[in-house]
Parts: structure tokens; sequence; C-alpha cells
């Protein structure tokens, strides 16, 4: 695991999150969910997360979590949703962590809290949202097992 990319995605201690109406910070966080520079791949998040699919189970569940992603990629035990954002951001998408205070992350949070809200686990859903059937494997640099993502 790179350490920098780690520490990319973990809330610094001092973290106060950007505070704004809640309907504009959803409505900038779905334009910033469906759009592909946010990576360096041509990913966006819809890429993998078509129409709110392909989330693990434990979506369902309220933040702090255990998610396999953080866990096995970058050593988190527990992540928050702005946490897994960061991850989503820096591993599949390979791009650049936003910043912690900054509008964006906010608003991407915001859009996939009211994703979650309606989310209901499918249980003929694949494990792996970077799996095969993934339409985001054949460009993700995650798809590969042996790919050490945290270090792109």
């Amino acid at each position: 695991m790179n350490p920098c990319a780690i520490k990319s995605v973990k809330r610094p201690a001092d973290y106060q999150p950007y505070q704004g109406p809640q309907a504009e910070l959803r409505s900038y966080g779905e334009r910033l969910y469906k759009d592909t520079q946010l990576s360096s791949n041509g990913l966006s998040c819809e890429s993998c997360h078509q129409g709110g699919k392909l989330f693990q189970a434990s979506f369902a569940k309220a933040y702090p979590h255990q998610v396999a992603m953080a866990n096995n990629q970058f050593g988190m035990s527990q992540v928050f949703l702005d946490e897994m954002v960061q991850i989503c951001i820096v591993a599949p998408m390979a791009g650049k962590a936003l910043g912690w205070e900054s509008k964006e992350l906010a608003a991407l949070t915001t859009y996939v809290a009211s994703l979650q809200k309606g989310f209901k686990p499918n249980p003929g859903a694949t494990k792996n949202p970077c799996a095969a059937k993934s339409p985001c494997a054949a460009k993700n640099p995650c798809a590969a097992k042996s790919a050490p993502c945290a270090a792109r």
C-alpha cells in the first residue's frame, strides 16, 4: 500500500466538511458522480455504480462500517462515507483525492448518501464491483487482483 494514497483517503483529525444547502449539494454531487474528469482513466462513479447498482449489501448500513475494498486496499477496518468516496476516486478511478473541505467532496458525499437512502441490497449481485461482469472492469486498474491499486 502506498502511504501517500492511504493518507489521502483518511479523514484528517481536524476535518470540517464543507457546509451548504443540501439540495444544491445533492444536485452538484449528481453531476460529479457522472463526471469522468475526476479520474485519470475515463471512469466516473456512475461507470461502476450505474443507477446505484453494484454497491455491496453493506452499503445499506450506517457509516462508519467495514467495506472490503477499503480494508483490502487501504487497511482501513471501518470507513466513513466521505472516506469511501475518496477511496473510489483514488483506486478504481485512479484520480486524485478531493480536498477534504471542498464543495466537491461534500457534494459527492451528499449525493451518494441520497442513493444509500433508497438502496435495497440485491442478494444475487456480484460480491465484487470490479468483477468481470462489471461495466467498469475493462477500464478499471483494480480489476486485476494483482494490480497494486494504491500505488497508482
